[in-house]
């Protein structure tokens, strides 16, 4: 893909339509990019006429809107297929959670959805400054609330892919991530309790945000089934019970439950609650089905 209005070197004259007609030129019919990505550095801020220039090509490219936030769809409008919903992202653990809070609005409003999908920015799995737990459940996060799954680690370097690669490759995560059934993944219970993390913005200033210590997500699948993401974003040790009444619009008796992280079955799912235990800023990951159509795997 290509970079355009971007901020390495962004064009601030006065924007024409020859400046966008001849970007589309060279990703189109130049350099015959599939993908594009319009950020927000520039004078080019027009994703309609963006859109609109390269659909009159007949390429099929695929357009991110990396405008902060700023530029958001609407039930009707959705020129590109997946926004910035934050800022840019950095490797620390409350860079990440913060960025992930800012899907929610857009799940909750039905906003994120096929073809135009909410995204808190690329994934740090990798890239130094996240530890083990936090990188898990930074892919965890990003995958139940259905965002873009863009890698950014440094592909050459063994150790890094080594670190990475049993995360990455989870094939039951990827499955849910890739999965509609009509909501896009949200929190359905959090903490009452509000924890301070600490990072530092693009510029190296200090940033404290304020969140939930713990939060639950759940994404509906195919089929009757439904995802789970436990998060302990606290500096402790928490132990969680789910209860799958509480799961919005989940209904089974009895249930099975698929551990999507072990990559296997848990047969203490007894009365609709399951028991778990989750280190500081790391998360546990279910499907939870019902037993007439619980499969051995997501994936398979």
């Amino acid at each position: 893909g290509w970079y355009l209005n971007n901020c390495i070197c962004s064009e601030q004259t006065v924007a024409t339509h020859d400046m966008y007609a001849q970007d589309v030129h060279y990703l189109v019919e130049v350099f015959k990019f599939d993908s594009v990505k319009l950020d927000g550095c520039g004078k080019q801020l027009d994703l309609d006429l963006w859109a609109s220039l390269i659909n009159q090509t007949g390429r099929r490219i695929m357009i991110e809107n990396c405008h902060w936030g700023q530029t958001v769809p609407t039930k009707t409008w959705c020129p590109w297929n997946f926004f910035r919903t934050s800022e840019d992202i950095t490797p620390t653990y409350a860079s990440v959670v913060a960025n992930l809070q800012t899907t929610i609005t857009w799940a909750r409003e039905g906003l994120s959805r096929p073809g135009c999908w909410a995204y808190p920015d690329m994934l740090e799995a990798g890239v130094a400054g996240l530890n083990a737990a936090e990188m898990r459940s930074h892919f965890g996060a990003w995958c139940i609330v259905s965002s873009p799954l863009t890698l950014s680690h440094d592909v050459n370097n063994d150790a890094v892919a080594d670190f990475v690669w049993p995360v990455i490759s989870n094939k039951e995560a990827i499955a849910i991530n890739q999965a509609w059934a009509g909501h896009s993944g949200s929190p359905f219970k959090q903490s009452p309790r509000l924890i301070t993390l600490s990072k530092k913005d693009v510029k190296g200033a200090r940033v404290d945000v304020r969140v939930p210590s713990w939060q639950f997500f759940y994404k509906p699948l195919p089929g009757g089934r439904v995802a789970v993401f436990l998060m302990n974003h606290a500096g402790w040790v928490e132990d969680f019970v789910l209860n799958a009444h509480e799961v919005p619009n989940f209904h089974c008796r009895p249930c099975s439950v698929r551990d999507v992280w072990a990559r296997r079955d848990r047969p203490d799912f007894q009365a609709g609650l399951l028991r778990v235990r989750v280190a500081s800023r790391d998360s546990a990951f279910f499907v939870l089905s019902p037993v007439a159509s619980a499969p051995r795997a997501l994936y398979t």
